[in-house]
């Protein structure tokens, strides 16, 4: 069975995401909708889609699977709207700029038994999955603390909305680090309890009108006792080179990782540094888009959960909202 595949947004996430979902065996993108036709139809043709610039009726023609990749603050109609047709779908990060929206797009998938996946790419990195698997094997025995650290560039290159905080629901926070927080609440397997952060915004003279942060401090507590740092900084001047880092302490080891380069993890017995750079090379650019449509495809054909779902999204999104909430107020947060 191929499943069709229709995405919402013609820019740069939505051509990854049909990237993506053209590599897979099980899935054909049908549909591409965007409001601008010189966006749209290009990419439609590329991939040989049916271009629409309503989405509204690009769901009325049978898809499986519905991409949104609209600004954050406009889930709720596509996901409403595809969900009373049966359609399951891949939700942009976040999944929304309110709980209370969130809460609202994994219900209305909940009434009508319709699959839910939140697109955290992330998870399918192999630099994070070979921690992941590091972790499970004991190689560190239990995890402590983390130091997430994620820096780099902000610009003219991005869509206007993700400037403002109505649209996107936030700035660096929202468009970039929500990806640490899921990440690090993957690894580590537990729910983050408690937040202290503080954030910054810079100008830099840059031209670009904004109301959100670029810089994000916070540390998170979780369930389990594990504490974590994670540190964000997208400034609008040129901050190169970009650098991702996760570093993991655990009882009796450490694994680091730095994204889209290695892997690494050291104990007393053993030291292991693993390069992850090649994949991109070998398996293309936005491999870790691909196995998240394979993932997904997957989930649907077998009738299973998805690796990522509807509720990591709201927990991802709960987590941001009380990291802007903490920074606002001055005081931890608890979640």
């Amino acid at each position: 069975m191929t499943l069709r595949v229709g995405i919402i947004g013609a820019g740069q996430v939505g051509e990854r995401h049909a990237i993506g979902f053209d590599q897979t065996d099980t899935t054909d993108v049908v549909a591409i909708a965007d409001l601008l036709p010189e966006r749209v139809n290009p990419l439609a043709e590329r991939f040989g889609a049916q271009a629409f610039t309503d989405w509204r009726k690009m769901v009325e023609i049978g898809l499986d699977i519905l991409v949104v990749g609209l600004p954050h603050n406009m889930h709720v109609a596509p996901a409403e709207a595809a969900a009373g047709r049966g359609i399951h779908m891949m939700m942009e990060k976040p999944i929304a700029t309110t709980l209370a929206d969130g809460q609202r797009i994994v219900e209305v998938c909940r009434e009508a038994n319709v699959k839910i996946t939140t697109s955290f790419v992330h998870r399918y990195r192999e630099e994070i999955r070979l921690l992941k698997q590091w972790i499970a094997d004991g190689k560190i025995g239990t995890p402590q603390t983390v130091n997430e650290t994620m820096n780099g560039q902000r610009g003219a290159h991005l869509p206007a909305w993700v400037y403002s905080k109505e649209a996107a629901g936030g700035g660096s926070l929202m468009y970039s680090a929500i990806h640490a927080v899921d990440r690090i609440r993957w690894l580590v397997n537990s729910e983050v309890t408690a937040v202290t952060a503080q954030t910054r915004t810079y100008q830099a003279d840059s031209g670009v009108e904004s109301d959100v942060e670029n810089g994000v401090m916070a540390m998170l507590t979780f369930a389990n006792g594990v504490v974590a740092n994670l540190s964000n900084n997208a400034p609008y001047y040129r901050a190169q080179p970009a650098r991702w880092e996760t570093e993991i302490y655990g009882t009796t080891g450490m694994v680091r990782a730095r994204t889209r380069n290695w892997a690494e993890f050291s104990t007393d017995a053993e030291m292991v540094h693993q390069e992850t750079a090649s994949f991109s090379e070998e398996q293309g650019a936005f491999y870790n888009f691909a196995r998240q449509a394979q993932e997904f495809a997957d989930a649907i054909l077998q009738d299973r959960e998805p690796l990522v779902t509807g509720e990591d999204g709201l927990r991802a999104l709960e987590i941001c909202l009380a990291i802007y909430r903490s920074a606002e107020s001055g005081t931890q947060e608890v979640i």
